[in-house]
């Protein structure tokens, strides 16, 4: 296994050069493959483990057995008592010397996990380093390039990275034409991730920086929405009232009463 390891870290060194996204995704692919195998390996030394500890609280049962038979024994007289007694101290011995075995075996097995675990300490910081790599290797440079980007890995799940991008939109382009947009994808990648009170700040900014933009009544209805999703009917109530009466020929609108409908059923239920 830590053979396996090796390779993998050495074999990728001379890659952090330039990667193509085919390669970094085989390159992750190999990654995730190393991490399944070091887990089940964990998995299996972690079973022996206990099977061990099983077979120890068993030799110890049968070691008071033994004990026990000696007070038995100890009750006896003439010839039984000392046939009992060198029976019993044989079985005491041979007890100790499993036990002993058994510790040994235990003291091996804590050791390749130890081992193990360095592995996959190796593994996940050669996983960060390579995955810095990646990025930087398919960051865009051009204003379009990083705004379909962020929004392909937004779409992909990986918030991380969208908001990573968006942010360096944002910084580069303050001023574009797709800066409300941005703004407003940036603050759901803090929605998908149930950051409630993290995406209001961000959507606040697209009502407050971005007054014209065509995201204001969305973002309106998802600062809702992230009241509703805290339990606060009464605060999410105000944004979809807002979006109702100042925004009633948007698509938003539509949203905002239907979740203004569902506070006021969830009001009137049982208390």
């Amino acid at each position: 296994m830590k053979r396996a390891l090796l390779l993998l870290l050495f074999s990728c060194s001379g890659c952090f050069l330039w990667t193509s996204a085919t390669q970094g995704e085989q390159m992750r692919a190999d990654i995730d493959s190393v991490k399944t195998e070091v887990k089940k390996e964990q998995e299996t030394a972690a079973a022996e483990r206990q099977k061990m500890a099983n077979e120890t609280a068993a030799r110890a049962k049968a070691l008071q057995d033994a004990l026990d038979q000696l007070g038995r024994a100890a009750r006896k007289s003439g010839a039984d008592l000392a046939v009992d007694l060198e029976k019993a101290q044989n079985e005491i011995a041979s007890l100790r010397g499993t036990l002993e075995v058994i510790q040994h075996r235990l003291d091996a097995i804590e050791k390749t996990q130890a081992d193990q675990q360095k592995g996959l300490d190796a593994v996940n910081q050669f996983v960060a380093q390579r995955q810095k790599e990646l990025d930087r290797a398919e960051h865009p440079t051009d204003r379009m390039g990083i705004y379909n980007l962020a929004r392909q890995k937004l779409d992909q799940g990986q918030m991380q990275r969208a908001r990573e991008l968006l942010q360096d939109f944002l910084a580069r382009h303050p001023k574009d034409e797709l800066s409300a947009n941005a703004q407003y994808w940036l603050a759901e990648t803090y929605y998908a991730e149930k950051r409630w009170n993290d995406a209001i700040v961000e959507f606040q900014k697209v009502i407050k920086e971005h007054k014209s933009s065509d995201k204001v009544p969305d973002a309106l209805v998802k600062i809702g929405m992230c009241f509703q999703a805290q339990g606060d009917c009464k605060n999410a109530e105000l944004f979809y009232e807002e979006v109702a009466q100042s925004h009633r020929a948007s698509p938003a609108a539509k949203i905002a009463r239907e979740k203004s409908a569902e506070c006021r059923k969830a009001g009137k239920g049982p208390k």
